[in-house]
């Protein structure tokens, strides 16, 4: 055991690591003091680096703004994704049963909104989850959702471990501390799953079934969950977990993901069967 030095010049036990401990915090402190004077946030565009000449609602710059693939006009009843006739459903959910009541998304995962959730995923920007989540939180409330506790979809131990964090539980803070609703990992993923990409829509929901399990079921019993996600594809994480959530004593499951991916065409399989290709979410 390192030993320091008392006033009275006698040894004390682990004198010189809380020593070493109080500096590396001050520099620490220091250090993001530098950094938020020298790079302040909210004074450039979160997506093209602009500099920001006015206050703005997000962090964007009118240019980006305008090309941002917002959610607009009717919505499919259950994934939210923008429908163009006066169908109640899309293509993708006219045929789905659902356990959760709906999901909403303030963007179409296309372009910038695919940049956005790609930054922050794999770019590692935290910093994006802010923007994100403004947007979400506003979709909460113009889309009227209702929710008790947020949770965020979770991540294996050994995926979390190779990204440093989950994206979803980044919205999840950020879109509770703007709605003053709890944010709580009341889910857990216990095993490691194959990449739902290029899986069909059935092979998704078959991979992930029985892969999450809930913690904390006495703060669920008779609540209204908020489900949080980065990207809403075919639906099936959202209604695993959905699914566990209920069990676990939920009185219901409403989903709130940063964007809504369109109907990818089916193609065929070696095996032939089709699947829906998304060959850029996972």
């Amino acid at each position: 055991m390192k030993e320091g030095r008392r006033r009275d010049g006698r040894k004390s036990p682990d004198g010189g690591v809380a020593v070493r401990n109080r500096l590396a915090a001050l520099f620490s402190r220091a250090g993001k003091s530098i950094r938020d004077a020298v790079y302040p946030e909210n004074i450039t565009c979160d997506v093209c680096g602009a500099e920001l000449v006015a206050p703005t609602r997000y962090n964007l710059c009118a240019a980006c703004t305008e090309e941002m693939p917002f959610v607009s006009g009717r919505r499919c009843l259950n994934c939210g994704l923008p429908v163009n006739d006066e169908a109640d459903w899309c293509l993708r959910c006219m045929k789905t049963d659902s356990a959760y009541l709906l999901n909403r998304s303030p963007l179409v995962y296309a372009g910038k909104a695919r940049a956005l959730v790609y930054s922050l995923k794999f770019g590692g920007k935290k910093y994006i989850a802010k923007l994100l989540g403004a947007m979400m939180s506003d979709t909460f409330l113009t889309c009227g959702m209702e929710g008790e506790i947020i949770v965020p979809v979770p991540m294996t131990e050994k995926d979390l471990k190779k990204r440093g964090f989950n994206q979803s539980e980044l919205l999840a803070r950020e879109i509770g501390a703007r709605l003053g609703i709890a944010a709580l990992p009341a889910l857990v993923k216990t095993r490691d799953t194959a990449p739902q990409k290029e899986l069909s829509g059935r092979e998704r929901a078959n991979n992930l079934k029985g892969c999450f399990t809930a913690a904390f079921s006495e703060y669920l019993a008779g609540r209204k969950i908020l489900l949080v996600d980065d990207v809403f594809t075919t639906g099936a994480t959202a209604d695993e977990c959905a699914r566990t959530l209920l069990k676990a004593g939920a009185a219901s499951v409403s989903v709130l993901t940063a964007a809504v991916t369109k109907p990818a065409p089916a193609v065929e399989k070696g095996d032939g069967t089709t699947a829906e290709v998304c060959d850029d979410v996972i």
